[in-house]
């Protein structure tokens, strides 16, 4: 297969506070073969029985933004995008997510990488942001590498009914506990720098009492063209009001999304009606999970469902 003349992604600048370690900014080899047609890639259903050196015991998660088309993902044309996310030429973070998410898989032979999004586009039909995402990914990682192509089919998976960033957590957590039947011990979670705070303290310390000294978070930042220095400082700020007012602060009221907008949100992007199974395939979760549906017209306060989850056996957990 010819090898694409298009070069490898360069990191975007990002802004002060919106920056990732420079040890992570490492890029795969050139994508190859981008605008073969998406019926010729494989399903995302991989197979995670290998024989392993040491148990599987590192969660990566990538929280998916977009769904890719198929063609070449370095145009914004081959993605569904909201509005917001064009002039920052978000696209191209998550290309780079995938990369860093694959890169830390690839270095930690105990890890398990989860890409987690759901059908939430009517305009892209049934199709999971977490299905493309793994269709490109299997493009990134040419097949001459064969070890990444074992990585890639024994430690790569989709976790397709999230429909926002607190879902991409607990639902990512359950399809670990589904492969493994055990809950990770660490948890790497690559994604958006202004995300952090979120997924960190609400997400994680908070609504669901995991240890912080055992989680990672590598972020980057989208990275606008055609502004000038001052837009661009502007622009940044926009995204900080706007993670604040719309996200954070809805958060840190309704740590679970089960009221007011965050509620909303979730039912808008679930155009397909699908519903998950991981009451019943992670029992430990089934109170917990039950508590946080859709369909649960519940009165508990965010600590009285928090409270369900004390007797949950991973070993993140703190003090509840």
């Amino acid at each position: 297969m010819a090898k694409s003349s298009r070069p490898p992604l360069q990191s975007p600048t990002p802004h002060p506070g919106h920056c990732l370690t420079h040890s992570h900014r490492k890029v795969f080899p050139t994508i190859y073969a981008l605008t073969d047609s998406l019926s010729s890639i494989p399903s995302p259903l991989v197979s995670l029985g290998m024989k392993r050196a040491k148990p599987v015991n590192h969660l990566v998660i990538v929280p998916c933004h977009g769904i890719w088309k198929g063609g070449d993902p370095y145009q914004r044309e081959s993605w569904h995008l909201a509005p917001f996310q064009i002039q920052g030429n978000d696209h191209l973070c998550f290309i780079e997510h995938l990369q860093l998410a694959f890169d830390e898989t690839a270095k930690d032979p105990s890890a398990c990488m989860v890409i987690s999004g759901g059908e939430t586009k009517q305009e892209a039909g049934p199709v999971a942001e977490a299905t493309s995402y793994f269709q490109l990914l299997e493009k990134m990682v040419p097949g001459p590498q064969k070890h990444r192509r074992i990585i890639l089919e024994n430690r790569v998976t989709t976790e397709v009914h999230a429909r926002d960033s607190f879902e991409n957590v607990i639902y990512s957590i359950c399809r670990f506990y589904e492969l493994f039947q055990t809950y990770p011990t660490r948890i790497t979670i690559v994604g958006f720098e202004f995300k952090r705070h979120r997924f960190l303290n609400l997400h994680l310390a908070t609504a669901l009492g995991l240890d912080k000294e055992k989680i990672v978070y590598l972020g980057n930042a989208p990275s606008p063209s055609g502004l000038t220095s001052e837009e661009t400082l502007v622009y940044f700020k926009d995204i900080d009001a706007n993670e604040k007012a719309h996200a954070t602060d809805l958060f840190a009221r309704d740590w679970y999304g089960t009221r007011e907008s965050l509620r909303a949100k979730k039912l808008k992007r679930n155009p397909f009606a699908r519903r998950h199974h991981y009451a019943s395939s992670c029992p430990d979760l089934a109170r917990f999970l039950e508590a946080i549906d859709d369909e649960t017209d519940s009165d508990k306060s965010n600590e009285e469902i928090r409270e369900l989850l004390k007797d949950v056996p991973w070993s993140l957990n703190n003090e509840i």
